[in-house]
């Protein structure tokens, strides 16, 4: 060993927002939405989804994922369930940049299945923690085996697959978040959604577009396809709006465009479909 050495100082916090530990019951929901936070949602028990950036990721007990700040997501529940879900935030900032570098979140049904199994046993030792009576000291043990279970994720899976050529680089990402974050809820054109944000960034709009499809993997054209697809059938299942309110409220030129637009990706016009899930029209 050196008889002497310097080891330059470093600045490390955990700041945990919101812990929720409860069951949920089938059909359940959670609008879509982001913060800028990481967020951790595992099962313990049932069947769940967590939608994030337009993408399912299907959630059976001991799965888990990690979501990366400023992601938009939605989790929803197939069958009666029971899960641990907490925000979180963290310094360095160094830590939200290597996240951001991957193309999707920390996702355990993905590792291998050794650390699928860590995974899961940080998992059930945070439960145990967090259902303990707190003092500051054993409150400073719960942010120390926080740090420590971050560290495993990133040195095991994020790390390695930082120097993929398949990640987005940091800034790539964020615009196409943002453009995301445009489609999902302004919902008009994404011409006008992509030229606003384009103007707003001093980037040319075509930049945008590439940076949408490296980290989607498809068009914002498609995407908003997409959500106006999952609007549309929401809006047809859970509320009476007629199909003209529904066709204003989604930007329509018309509700005969609408019903067009709809059949054309459904093969259903919007009334057949809200007979058929069980809807009155």
């Amino acid at each position: 060993m050196s008889e002497s050495f310097f080891f330059p100082g470093f600045f490390t916090s955990f700041h945990i927002w919101s812990v929720l530990y409860r069951g949920t019951e089938k059909g359940w929901v959670y609008p879509n939405h982001k913060h800028p936070l990481f967020e951790i949602l595992y099962v313990e028990r049932g069947d769940m989804s967590e939608w994030v950036n337009g993408v399912e990721y299907r959630l059976k007990p001991g799965d888990f994922i990690l979501i990366n700040s400023g992601d938009l997501h939605y989790p929803q529940a197939h069958e009666d369930s029971h899960y641990f879900n907490f925000h979180f935030d963290v310094e360095p900032r160094e830590v939200h940049s290597l996240f951001r570098m991957l193309r999707k979140p920390v996702y355990s049904p993905e590792q291998p299945p050794a650390i699928r199994r860590e995974i899961r046993e940080w998992m059930e030792r945070l439960i145990g923690l967090f259902q303990e009576q707190m003092d500051f000291a054993q409150k400073m043990l719960l942010q120390a085996n926080m740090l420590q279970f971050l560290a495993l994720l990133l040195e095991k899976t994020v790390i390695p697959s930082v120097g993929s050529p398949r990640a987005a680089s940091l800034s790539k990402r964020q615009i196409a978040n943002e453009t995301a974050y445009l489609l999902e809820t302004r919902g008009t054109e994404e011409s006008v959604q992509i030229s606003g944000l384009a103007k707003r960034l001093n980037v040319h709009r075509n930049y945008i577009t590439n940076c949408f499809k490296e980290v989607y993997g498809v068009s914002p054209k498609y995407y908003l396809t997409k959500v106006k697809i999952e609007k549309a059938k929401k809006l047809l299942q859970e509320t009476d709006l007629t199909v003209q309110e529904i066709s204003e409220t989604l930007k329509f030129s018309s509700a005969a465009y609408f019903c067009k637009f709809f059949r054309s990706h459904v093969g259903y016009t919007p009334h057949q479909y809200r007979i058929g899930s069980g809807k009155k029209a």
